[in-house]
């Protein structure tokens, strides 16, 4: 169930964006729902299995995007990477903690894009990187909050976090 989750998400975080009002600029600073699943992967699974997950959401958010194929890959697994708990560590984020995670993945996500671009474009600007996204990070916390604290009470994709899933017992 899992997989189908994955590709659902990716669906709806490519068509996010477009759907964003233009008041308090969020349609300038969309939500990006790839980086708050990546996120999750990492916080909700153990061991380093999740960061082929985001890989893989990484490549699809690549097919939705003008990207060079694999930098979003890139990214996604770089965020999870470094956010993947150890096997056998119990200690879960929740409620205002894993908001605080989605954020702060989210900010290193745009900065590593912004450096994944280096070698392409060397006039990339990368304290306007962190700056733009910053907004992007508040967004991305309160938009994810709900659909995250969703998976996490129907562990419709504890099987992607290597999790016994609630609803298999």
């Amino acid at each position: 169930m899992g997989v189908v989750v994955l590709v659902a998400w990716a669906v709806l975080a490519a068509a996010i964006p477009d759907a964003m009002p233009a008041w308090g600029s969020i349609d300038r600073h969309a939500p990006d729902l790839f980086v708050a699943f990546a996120v999750w992967l990492g916080v909700r699974g153990t061991g380093l299995h999740v960061v082929g997950w985001s890989i893989l959401l990484g490549l699809l958010a690549d097919c939705a995007s003008l990207d060079p194929l694999g930098t979003q890959g890139f990214v996604l697994g770089a965020v999870t990477l470094t956010l993947a708990r150890p096997r056998g560590d119990r200690r879960e984020r929740a409620g205002l903690g894993l908001a605080a995670a989605v954020a702060g993945g989210t900010v290193l996500a745009r900065v590593l894009a912004a450096l994944r671009a280096l070698p392409l474009h060397r006039d990339v600007d990368l304290v306007g990187a962190f700056g733009a996204s910053l907004p992007t990070a508040l967004w991305t916390a309160v938009a994810s909050w709900p659909l995250l604290a969703f998976l996490d009470r129907t562990g419709l994709a504890d099987d992607l976090t290597g999790r016994r899933s609630a609803r298999a017992a």
